[in-house]
This record gives structure tokens, C-alpha cells and sequence, in this order.
């Protein structure tokens, strides 16, 4: 429902199309947002959209009621993507990450350090050889405190004529913005809809986006972390500590756009090619997706981007 406070001003309220999570309505150029039942996720967007307001990259906060876990914020113009929206998106995500640094420490969860043995055993358990690729594996915190939007799908980023936007930050976090450039390369792996971005235009937009910080780093390690991590298998509602790697192993299952073994197989290609920086992790992506193209049908990835802003 709208905000108590806001309830009074509300003249043409019209519902919108959301997740389960939450309910949203438009009012003019106001957006009304009640979030269901999650008292941090609601405090995590909040809290997301003040530290970045000063970007322009978010919607404006209007009023707020912690009570009922409303937020009305300003509602934003949507204009049609162009081709090349990969770019604006990118740019977009360096000026929000770029919105933190160490002195935010503490006001938004962590981003979590990916654990590896769910990964090995996964391997393992296909029979497959892990070799020297386990020293690959060692991840730590990088010790960047961006501020991660969490869930940048398509849907969750809007265009205007001033480039990308982003709304629903219920996953908003402090680690490190290169794992969420890598949504390109990764096939935009906590998202529904999974799909290739032409390789011209993803160099373009990474680029674009380390010209926007000021610097550049290779992304490999990135791309590795989401290779690894069972929760990007299944949508957020079923990120529950379920072994999702393990899962898969005996099982398949649809989440929108292609199964989860399609999604394993796209992310065990990408690695396969990291032949220069990750020699024993590129290698053991070669042998485990030959042998799940062996005993796995394989799931096609559209080559194009299926927007849905």
C-alpha cells in the first residue's frame, strides 16, 4: 500500500508490474514501492539509493515509511534503448560504483568472498580432474568498497537521455563494481534472461567504463567468481544455502530464459578462453565443459540482448 505520509497526495496511482518481493505503483512522476516482508532488503535499498543520489544514477528519495516498508522516489523517464545501450549501461554502473569508498564502511552488507568447495565437488563428482586449478581458486576480498547495486538485469536499468539508470536495489552491497562488469562477459548471471553481448560492444563498454573510473584491470578473476557460485543458478527467492551445484548434477530446471546446465556450460566456455591469466582454472573449464557436452543435452544462449526495461 502507499506510504501513510504520502497517502494524502496520491491523485492517479496505477499499479505497476513487479516482482514477488514487492509491490510497486506509479503516481504521476512519483514511483510508490512497498517491499514484502524483508525488512533488510527494504533498508538495504533505502539506504543504497541516499549514498548514490549525488550520482544521478538513481531515483531520487521523496518520502519513506520504515513501517510499512514504503519508498516513493522520484519516478524516472524511460526512453527506447539503442543498440549500443551496453555502453550507457556500463558507464552507468562505474558512476554508481564510484558513488562509496572506505568511509561507507558499515553502512551496507559486505559483498561475500565466493567459496570454491561447492565448485570443486561439483567436478568431482562429474568426474572430471581438477589438477593445479584449485591454486586458481584461492579468492579473497579485494578490498574496493563500490557500491554493487546487487541485481543488474535487465529490467533493474532504465534509459534516458543522459545514459542508463538503475532502480531495485534490495541487494545493494560494498565489494568490488568489476564483478558486476563482468555481467557482460558472464552472460548476466543472476539474471532471468541470459544472453551473449557481441564481443565489439562488450569491449566498448568496458572500456567505457574504465575510462569512467580512471583506470583498468583485468577481469578475469571476476569472471571466475561467477563460474563458481551454485546461487547464480536459481533466482534470488531460492538462494536459500542450497547447494545448487550439487543439485545439478542429478537435475535440470528452467529459470526463464535457459536451464541451469545451460548456464553452467555458457560460464565454463567463457573461462575456457582465459588461457593467458588463468592457464589450470582455463584448462579445467575445457575438460568439464567437454564432459557435460558428453552426458548433458546443451542449452542454447541467444546471441542478442532481450531487453526488458
Amino acid at each position: 500500500m502507499p506510504s501513510r505520509r504520502s497517502r494524502n497526495r496520491v491523485t492517479n496511482v496505477k499499479k505497476l508490474g513487479s516482482s514477488q518481493r514487492s509491490d510497486v505503483w506509479a503516481d504521476g512522476d512519483r514511483i510508490i514501492k512497498h517491499v514484502i516482508g524483508d525488512q533488510q532488503a527494504f533498508e538495504r535499498e533505502v539506504t543504497a539509493l541516499r549514498l548514490a543520489e549525488h550520482t544521478g544514477m538513481v531515483p531520487r528519495v521523496l518520502d519513506v515509511d520504515p513501517d510499512t516498508r514504503t519508498v516513493v522516489m522520484e519516478r524516472l523517464p524511460s526512453h527506447p534503448f539503442d543498440e549500443d545501450w551496453v555502453i550507457d549501461y556500463a558507464r552507468g554502473l562505474a558512476r554508481l560504483h564510484q558513488a562509496t569508498g572506505p568511509e561507507h564502511a558499515g553502512t551496507l552488507p559486505r559483498q561475500q568472498v565466493p567459496d570454491p568447495e561447492p565448485f570443486l565437488r561439483f567436478v568431482r563428482a562429474l568426474e572430471v580432474e581438477v589438477g593445479d586449478a584449485e591454486a586458481e581458486l584461492a579468492f579473497a576480498d579485494t578490498g574496493r568498497f563500490d557500491l554493487l547495486h546487487g541485481d543488474p538485469c535487465p529490467g533493474n536499468d532504465m534509459y534516458t537521455e543522459s545514459g542508463a539508470r538503475f532502480v531495485d536495489l534490495e541487494g545493494a552491497m560494498l565489494g568490488d563494481g568489476l564483478t558486476e562488469l563482468v555481467y557482460l562477459r558472464m552472460g548476466f548471471p543472476t539474471c532471468a534472461t541470459v544472453s551473449e553481448t557481441p564481443k565489439e560492444l562488450r569491449e566498448a563498454a568496458e572500456r567505457a567504463y574504465f575510462e569512467e573510473r580512471g583506470w583498468s584491470e583485468p577481469l578475469e578473476d571476476a569472471c571466475v567468481r561467477w563460474l563458481v557460485q551454485g546461487d547464480a543458478l536459481v533466482q534470488r527467492a531460492e538462494r536459500d544455502g542450497t547447494d545448487h551445484l550439487a543439485r545439478v548434477v542429478d537435475e535440470d530446471w528452467f529459470w526463464y530464459s535457459t536451464t541451469a546446465r545451460g548456464r553452467l556450460m555458457f560460464r565454463a566456455r567463457v573461462v575456457a578462453g582465459f588461457t593467458e591469466t588463468h592457464p589450470a582454472m582455463s584448462a579445467l573449464a575445457r575438460r568439464l565443459l567437454e564432459r557435460m557436452n558428453r552426458i548433458w543435452e546443451p542449452q542454447p544462449i541467444d546471441t542478442r540482448r532481450t531487453h526488458i526495461s
